[in-house]
């Protein structure tokens, strides 16, 4: 008989301490409903890579995820390694688990044909270690990386606690498995992301039914033992809400929307003249915004107005010039929209909650700002007949008109585009045959196929990672070591905005996670292939520009894909 299990020990829902800079609003988007990287169309039977039944989609649009195990083709870093998914079982009450099964092709490219290092082994003995792909980095373990997304609507994700199977290492021809545990979910079908594989969708069943599917005694027994030995902040599971975060492409205003409020932030260097509350003869596009945001939550709630400057200057009177400003943004909203029932405060901060704690020129103009926070009386959920879990009211269109000049080469979607690296050493090319819309959410499955010389000296990730944050998410937060292998660059341009891959937070991270690949960072040679799967907020266009920023200093690494179909799930 199986031990019973110790209750699963979760974390509450953490909130994000900070708004920073770059953020900018983001109206278009509701809660997001996951559509599958690898979806089958309409009415066939696995295209696009899963088997026996299809992709994901909304509760009211899709056919029922199957009963049983779900087959994906995964590329982890170049190297082809098949997965199959089971159904997520309740193992208790606490928790629910789900197995994989992992299996390397029997004649998938050498380790040492494909990747410049290995981790934690000798090339030579031609061991893939699939943790690096699926588990959460740093340290990775099993399938610890793979996620469970709310199809329904609710917007939420659930992060694993522990996973089983060690690094699971995998030698060409040889299957492992990982069991991976989580919180309860309290739906019948779940969609599963699965690291440089795919989204798929799968039926959550109870204890009872799990041999009748194929789930053996020993997987369940993994579980029940990882719940017991569960002890350690690594072990948590959480379920947490899904965000969605933008930039504005000329960094003036942005907007971090969360279920519960949306904090709009305002760079005081557009807002205000110099060291002063003046107001700018551009402050009344930023306000605006905000103004634009508060008209959709017609009953009213809170207003929070908060004041930031930078270190320069004395204590006393940064403190006055944040208060000053704080009121002059209330006193310019309250003629810009109606704020009769809104309970509105103003507060200055002066500099003692930095956004960024640094003194360069970029840390300090990012420290000045304006940050509003609108807390609506009902949450951020909109009170729609016939709609679930759709956040922010649907916005019309977005269009690309008056996109910035693309810093990079350029291709389409479908065709692809070839970028170099620095000296023209190294090489990859990005395709992606078009994005799913489902819900407020796009999810998308593009293809790396490395070129002559590989990715040289550098990694995969150097393509993948918003170039203007090093160690850190694409909010500012500082993720140390455990951030430099995410693929947070992948943006969206539509209306002047730059639109990230939704994100959430997990317990014990200072820093948002983005709903795509959590580590790319190898070094590959010519001709390795990769899979990422990545997701946005919904822009309501039907065909995208997916563009990736150079930096400050430098345009390379920049490239730019147009005309991105979208279909529908």
């Amino acid at each position: 008989m199986s031990p019973k299990p110790r209750p699963l020990a979760l974390h509450p829902k953490q909130s994000s301490r900070r708004s920073f800079l770059t953020l900018t609003a983001l109206t278009a988007a509701g809660v997001p409903v996951v559509a599958g990287c690898r979806l089958s169309r309409a009415g066939s039977g696995g295209g696009g890579g899963v088997s026996g039944g299809g992709g994901a989609g909304s509760s009211g649009a899709a056919s029922p995820a199957p009963d049983g195990w779900q087959d994906l083709d995964g590329h982890l870093l170049g190297h082809r390694v098949s997965v199959r998914v089971s159904p997520l079982v309740r193992v208790s009450e606490e928790a629910t688990a789900l197995v994989l099964e992992l299996t390397r092709a029997a004649d998938d490219a050498a380790v040492a044909d494909v990747q410049s290092s290995e981790s934690g082994s000798d090339d030579s003995d031609n061991t893939v270690y699939a943790s690096t792909s699926l588990g959460r980095p740093l340290p990775a373990r099993g399938a610890s990386g793979v996620r469970l997304i709310d199809t329904a609507g609710a917007g939420r994700v659930w992060t694993a606690g522990s996973a089983s199977g060690g690094t699971l290492e995998l030698k060409p021809g040889e299957t492992v498995s990982s069991t991976v545990v989580f919180a309860p979910v309290d739906l019948d079908e779940v969609t599963v992301l699965v690291p440089q594989t795919g989204f798929v969708r799968v039926r959550v069943i109870d204890r009872d039914a799990a041999a009748d599917v194929g789930v053996s005694s020993e997987a369940l027994g993994k579980a029940d033992k990882i719940i017991q030995d569960n002890s350690g902040p690594g072990d948590k599971a959480a379920v947490v809400p899904l965000e969605r975060y933008t930039r504005a492409l000329d960094d003036s205003t942005g907007t971090r929307t969360t279920d519960k409020d949306v904090t709009v932030t305002l760079a005081s260097d557009v807002t205000f003249d110099s060291d002063s509350y003046n107001l700018t003869a551009a402050a009344d596009a930023q306000l605006q915004t905000v103004a634009d945001q508060i008209a959709q939550y017609p009953d009213g709630g809170n207003l929070d107005i908060v004041g930031h400057t930078d270190d320069v200057a004395d204590n006393a009177h940064n403190q006055t010039l944040s208060e000053n400003r704080a009121g002059t943004v209330k006193d310019r909203l309250g003629q810009l929209a109606d704020l009769a029932k809104w309970q509105i405060t103003t507060t200055g901060k002066g500099e003692t909650e930095p956004a960024i704690n640094d003194t360069t020129d970029e840390a300090r103009a990012a420290n000045r700002r304006v940050a509003i926070t609108i807390t609506p009386t009902s949450g951020t959920t909109a009170k729609q007949p016939g709609t679930t879990g759709t956040a922010t009211p649907p916005a019309p269109p977005a269009s690309d008109t008056g996109l910035p000049e693309a810093q990079g080469p350029v291709g389409t979607g479908p065709d692809g585009v070839t970028v170099p690296g620095p000296d023209g050493k190294g090489q990859i090319t990005i395709t992606l045959d078009h994005v799913t819309r489902n819900g407020g959410l796009l999810t998308a499955q593009l293809t790396i196929t490395t070129g002559p010389g590989g990715t040289d000296d550098a990694t995969l990730t150097t393509w993948l990672k918003d170039p203007a944050q090093a160690f850190a998410s694409s909010r500012g937060e500082n993720g140390g070591a455990s951030a430099v292998g995410i693929a947070n660059g992948l943006t969206l341009l539509a209306d002047g905005q730059r639109l990230y891959p939704t994100d959430y937070l997990p317990p014990d991270s200072t820093w948002h996670h983005p709903l795509t690949e959590l580590y790319t960072y190898k070094p590959l040679k010519e001709g390795a292939t990769t899979t990422i799967c990545v997701a946005w907020p919904d822009t309501a266009q039907d065909t995208l520009t997916l563009d990736h920023p150079p930096t400050k200093n430098s345009n390379q690494y920049a490239y730019r894909l147009t005309n991105i179909p979208v279909i529908t799930a």
